[in-house]
């Protein structure tokens, strides 16, 4: 494992322009809200059609990304299944914010865990990645009274989440926005926890001035942030790894695992142990990427260069 001790990573990401123009976004939530999922699924391949051939940076990430997965070339059919399945796990969130679940099949491994905190209201951080739909799963704890807090950034995506808003009023109390000031977002963490609610974040992004550390995914070095296992550490809760995967045409498989009861960080080995911490859960990421490799939805250069 590489540290990368103290170092702030760029977050290149954050200042992506927002995958989907006002256009696309107003017509989709037409055709979703209207015409219901079949007319939205095909809008979603002509969406992803537009993408394949107008956006080379998405291009060319996606491309990447599956020959680092598969380990050969990825043809232009393969990339176009890949941007297509992000457009329809896209679509679907419109579904999910009017908790219109009908045209879905849901399966729940690890649910089991949720019920147990639910039912003892006992306070946890779920950690979760950009892979698959965080969606489904809120969508399916809203009707099992799961209290989740969602956690992030979102400056990069501000049009979609404001259309999800309109269609979910009730989104902005379960949702804090990361913003610059770590005590304050403890503190607001820390209340939500105690009032026995789970807390969501997606830990495989690094934000602005975030620390980082390198470590092993998918044979390469790469940046993770260790906000949200120091915020873990700090608030003393369980933590659980949950992730959505999505398969056409209309079926989610929602996982929960225990990753940790609670994160220990030692004076005398910090580093190291975060950094341990860290590559566990690249680790258990990267198990799950394997199992639906067009699930991922990192668009941009994930892996740094020149890390040793």
């Amino acid at each position: 494992m590489t540290r990368v001790r103290g170092q702030r990573a760029p977050a290149g990401w954050l200042r992506e322009r927002e995958r989907g123009a006002a256009f696309w976004i107003g017509l989709a939530t037409l055709v979703a809200t209207g015409l219901g999922r079949p007319a939205a699924r095909a809008l979603a391949r002509a969406i992803a059609a537009y993408y394949l051939v107008f956006d080379r940076r998405a291009r060319r990430a996606s491309r990447a990304w599956l020959e680092r997965v598969h380990g050969r070339p990825a043809s232009l059919l393969a990339i176009y299944h890949h941007v297509s399945t992000f457009a329809q796990v896209t679509m679907d969130r419109l579904f999910f914010a009017r908790r219109v679940l009908a045209p879905f099949v849901v399966h729940r491994t690890g649910n089991h865990h949720l019920d147990a905190l639910a039912r003892e209201k006992r306070g946890a951080i779920l950690l979760g990645a950009h892979l698959g739909s965080f969606e489904a799963m809120r969508a399916s704890s809203d009707t099992e009274r799961f209290p989740i807090t969602i956690v992030g950034h979102f400056e990069n995506a501000q049009r979609i989440n404001a259309v999800l808003e309109r269609l979910d009023p009730g989104q902005a109390s379960r949702v804090v926005h990361a913003g610059r000031d770590p005590v304050a977002l403890a503190l607001t963490l820390r209340d939500r926890l105690a009032e026995g609610g789970m807390v969501a974040l997606l830990a495989d992004r690094v934000g602005l001035n975030d620390k980082a550390v390198a470590v092993p995914f998918f044979g390469a070095k790469a940046r993770f942030a260790t906000g949200p296992f120091l915020l873990a550490a700090i608030l003393k809760c369980p933590i659980y790894l949950v992730f959505g995967l999505y398969h056409a045409p209309n079926r989610y498989e929602l996982y929960c695992e225990p990753f940790a009861e609670r994160l220990v960080l030692p004076r005398g080995n910090r580093e190291e142990v975060l950094t341990r911490e860290v590559a566990r859960y690249a680790g258990r990421l990267e198990a799950f990427a394997r199992q639906a490799p067009d699930n991922w939805f990192n668009f941009f250069d994930f892996w740094e260069q020149g890390l040793s």
